[in-house]
């Protein structure tokens, strides 16, 4: 770059008027009209979509040409920097309550076992040894390691990777924010959520949730689908409940192939876009890593606002020996859908053998939150860079 120059960008029009030259120049989606009244030297040779620095009325200089058309991306500067705000926002939210920032690897044993994900692996090498690794499908392994470990109030925003995923709402890399609050349960983390989304729609200046609802997921069956749904409802219940509502199952399996299918077409699809719905209380088996209340049911919730899935939350389950054979369970899952079957974190289990803390956590979407925020629909809409 010239040390001193009155304005640099890309051209964007050219005009030539005699002996005088006109050039429209583009940056950082600010247009710069420039008028020279005699044509600087060598001027001739610019052409539209070169990169220059007008220095002074008479001296112009080349920074670098267009030798081919740019990639068809589109850079919306009001989005980055209304996405830096949010980051930003995101950090400032967790600190300002005493949580700590972790950094957990992206380079893990083992990257989760939800049986629906597949994965990305590679080979770590080191000299004669050889170590299969992924990239994790969430940070929660090593941030519930780090609970066992004495750490307490955690958040970490941190890339997570799911093979295959790549629609108007997902890409193969995202980021997720997790957090924690050991010796907590699912209370408090039910305010934070609550407090985040209108802290966030405060800060960037739009509308918040009109309201905030918390339904079990009994409750919502029994609103939109004039069922009785218990802990110990049969898979054969729920797909007589099917054909009943009208709802394809021909793809379905398993109970929790059943519940999905009825709860996206009956039940999510009808929740309210305008308010921040909490769905709480799901089944047994869908319990995930959450413990399971006195009644029976998974104690966990999900988070919706603008027809978006934004968050999932456990009370977490520490019990080494369940959790082990939930993590089994969900290998053999893995097999019976011809998912690439993972190794297992040793590391966590010996973390739950000596101690973990009865724990609130959760996972929240980072750009399913500015989507919703922003009444977005397409991920695709926040990103440079995309799939």
């Amino acid at each position: 770059m010239p040390a001193q120059y009155q304005v640099a960008g890309r051209i964007y029009q050219i005009e030539n008027d005699g002996e005088s030259l006109k050039l429209i120049l583009q940056r950082d989606s600010k247009i710069h009209k420039i008028q020279f009244e005699k044509a600087p030297q060598n001027s001739e040779f610019l052409i539209e979509g070169d990169l220059v620095a007008v220095i002074s009325a008479e001296e112009i200089c080349l920074l670098a040409p267009q030798k081919t058309s740019l990639p068809r991306r589109k850079l919306d500067t009001e989005i980055l920097k209304t996405w830096n705000v949010y980051m930003q926002g995101l950090r400032d939210f967790f600190k300002g309550q005493d949580f700590l920032e972790l950094k957990t690897p992206s380079l893990v044993p083992c990257p989760g076992t939800e049986p629906s994900l597949d994965v990305f692996s590679t080979t770590l090498k080191v000299g004669s040894r050889t170590e299969k690794l992924y990239l994790p499908t969430s940070p929660e392994l090593h941030l519930k390691k780090a609970l066992a470990l004495g750490a307490e109030k955690i958040f970490e925003i941190a890339p997570c990777y799911r093979n295959g995923e790549v629609t108007e709402r997902h890409q193969p890399e995202f980021l997720m924010l997790e957090w924690y609050r050991a010796y907590d349960n699912l209370a408090n983390i039910k305010k934070d959520v609550e407090n985040l989304v209108y802290t966030m729609a405060k800060l960037l200046k739009v509308s918040a949730p009109r309201s905030v609802k918390s339904y079990s997921i009994s409750e919502l069956f029994k609103m939109h689908c004039d069922f009785d749904l218990r802990p110990d409802t049969t898979k054969e219940e729920l797909k007589v409940l099917a054909e009943k509502l009208k709802v394809d199952v021909r793809s379905a399996d398993s109970i929790d192939d059943f519940f999905f299918l009825i709860f996206m077409e009956k039940v999510e699809s009808q929740l309210p876009p305008e308010d921040l719905i909490f769905v709480e209380k799901y089944p047994p088996y869908q319990a995930a890593l959450a413990r399971i209340t006195a009644d029976g049911w998974g104690d966990r919730f999900e988070v919706y606002w603008k027809g978006l899935e934004l968050a999932n939350a456990f009370h977490e389950l520490n019990h080494p020996e369940i959790q082990r054979l939930r993590s089994a369970e969900d290998l053999e899952k893995k097999k019976d859908l011809h998912k690439e079957v993972v190794n297992l974190d040793e590391e966590f289990f010996v973390c739950l053998e000596a101690g973990m803390p009865p724990s609130g956590g959760i996972a929240l979407g980072v750009e399913r939150l500015f989507m919703a925020l922003l009444g977005k629909t397409r991920i695709s809409d926040l990103r440079l860079f995309t799939f």
